[in-house]
């Protein structure tokens, strides 16, 4: 079927399987395409982040309750292990591709490549800047970022010196996150940037970066630190956490720990990018494109900005009763994706 009946209706089989190859090497997993009716969809994503692990499970629930066979490769940050990962994709001859780009402009050859080859590749999460694309899903990551700048403003008093973490350099959402930052730090003169520096999304280089800044600005100095991700925003937790010092910080991602953050009192606030549905509506939106059936393939996720007044529902969801919620994600992801309501969390 790989081959025969790409972007037209496709009868599903019964079967299912998802396979996750962290693929270090440069090739495209153990998965091969199937050749029994069964919809095969390779993932590559940009790295085994918190975000990515926290919408897995529903991805895969999805991929369940559709019979797709999923193939998941994991180039830890390497944009050139990645783009082998979607040249083996199309030896195998998969149905279709969705990618979480490392960089949103390496990538132009193999997404022309399978343009070619007759396999829809979409993007999601990330911006992939390519005229090839079959379609995306893709985060207001500009909204978002002049989001946390706003709410930490506003928290301060809209005078004080502040930190930013910043996501990889050349990384969509690190540049765009920062446009919508800076755009707001433009219109507040008041606000000082004491320091503004990657940590690669990681927790552990975050809490380290934090404990240098702590270091060279002395603890007193910062009044409050913004993140471009909420594992970035637990590692400044610890750092400050460690040295007895109480600094507002705010995040995005809405992470299970971001979230009980905010419900503690350490964040005053996170942008909720939830990747248990994010990222099974890019499969059903690969899904519908490789069917012929999708009305929007370029898809806009809103993220809302989430505080102590509404975090408890979005603990319920993601943290407390998180099983039975997967249960109905691909539901909900359905019907999300033909109302146009794309982040709807309604059961």
């Amino acid at each position: 079927m790989a081959r025969k009946t790409r972007f037209a209706a496709i009868a599903f089989a019964a079967s299912v399987a998802v396979a996750l190859a962290g693929c270090a090497g440069g090739g495209g997993g153990d998965g091969e395409a199937a050749d029994d009716g069964q919809l095969t969809i390779g993932l590559t994503v940009n790295d085994t982040t918190s975000f990515v692990n926290e919408g897995k499970e529903a991805l895969q629930a999805y991929a369940d309750a559709n019979d797709i066979k999923l193939i998941i490769n994991d180039p830890k940050g390497d944009v050139t292990v990645q783009a082998s990962q979607i040249e083996q994709f199309i030896r195998q001859g998969v149905d279709g591709i969705m990618v979480i780009a490392v960089q949103p402009d390496a990538l132009n050859a193999q997404v022309l490549e399978a343009k070619d080859a007759g396999i829809p590749l979409l993007n999601v999460n990330s911006a992939l800047n390519s005229p090839d694309v079959a379609g995306s899903v893709e985060p207001d990551d500009v909204a978002a970022g002049a989001a946390i700048a706003q709410a930490m403003i506003d928290e301060i008093g809209g005078k004080g010196n502040v930190v930013i973490l910043e996501g990889p350099f050349g990384n969509s959402g690190q540049m765009l996150r920062k446009e919508g930052i800076d755009s707001v730090l433009a219109k507040n003169p008041d606000i000082k940037v004491l320091a503004s520096d990657t940590a690669n999304w990681a927790r552990d280089e975050a809490a380290n970066k934090m404990a240098n800044w702590i270091t060279a600005f002395g603890g007193d100095q910062i009044d409050g630190i913004i993140a471009e991700n909420d594992d970035m925003a637990l590692g400044a937790l610890q750092a400050i956490k460690e040295q007895n010092l109480t600094i507002p910080i705010v995040g995005i991602d809405g992470l299970q720990d971001g979230l009980r953050a905010i419900q503690n009192g350490e964040f005053i606030g996170t942008v909720l990018q939830n990747g248990s549905i994010e990222l099974p509506l890019g499969l059903a939106l690969t899904k519908a494109v490789i069917e012929g059936t999708a009305t929007e393939t370029k898809i806009a996720f809103k993220m809302p900005y989430v505080t102590a007044d509404d975090v408890d529902l979005y603990i319920d969801h993601l943290v407390d009763n998180k099983p039975a919620f997967i249960e109905k994600v691909p539901e909900i992801v359905d019907r999300n994706l033909k109302s146009g309501d794309y982040s709807s969390e309604v059961e």
